[in-house]
This record gives structure tokens, C-alpha cells and sequence, in this order.
């Protein structure tokens, strides 16, 4: 594949941040900006045919994920209560 040379601009301080993250992560700053386009991209694909489909296609956010998670702390619960608690969440997500 051919490599193509972008130039960008951006704060100082936000670059620097950057590149320390990736940096711990052992990532490079044109491999994360190159894997970010590719995703962009696949994104507005995966738009497009849900579109053409008629489907509810949302992003669900790991944030989300945890804040519609019912508590289970300090409550045992029998099969049954986690049989419908997982059936009601696969509806949600359905």
C-alpha cells in the first residue's frame, strides 16, 4: 500500500499530549491517525447501509454500556431474575 504524507495542524500542547499517550501505549502518532481515518471511513460505510436498509444503527459507548447496567452489588439473584435481566437487555440492544 502506498503511503501518502498529510500535513496537519494542531495545538502544540494537544500534540504533545498526544504523543505521550501513544507513546505508553507503544503506538505511533501516524499509526493511530491512520487507523482513526480507516475507522471514520468504515463508519460512514456502516451509516450508509443501514440507511439503505432501514435499521437503527447507534454507537453505543462504553459509557453507556456501564451506565444501563442494572446494580448487582450486595443482591444475589436467582437463574431466573439473571435469565430475564439478560433477555431484557438483549431486547434493548436488539
Amino acid at each position: 500500500m502506498v503511503k501518502t504524507k498529510i500535513t496537519v495542524s494542531v495545538e502544540k500542547q494537544v500534540l504533545d499530549n498526544a504523543k505521550l499517550a501513544l507513546l505508553k501505549k507503544r503506538r505511533t502518532l501516524s499509526a493511530y491517525i491512520e487507523n482513526s481515518l480507516r475507522s471514520l471511513s468504515t463508519s460512514e460505510i456502516l451509516n450508509d447501509i443501514c440507511k439503505e436498509l432501514n435499521l437503527d444503527c447507534r454507537y453505543i459507548s462504553g459509557e453507556d454500556v456501564e451506565k444501563d447496567r442494572p446494580d448487582l452489588t450486595g443482591r444475589v439473584y436467582s437463574e431466573t431474575e439473571v435469565r430475564e435481566l439478560r433477555d431484557e437487555r438483549d431486547l434493548r440492544l436488539s
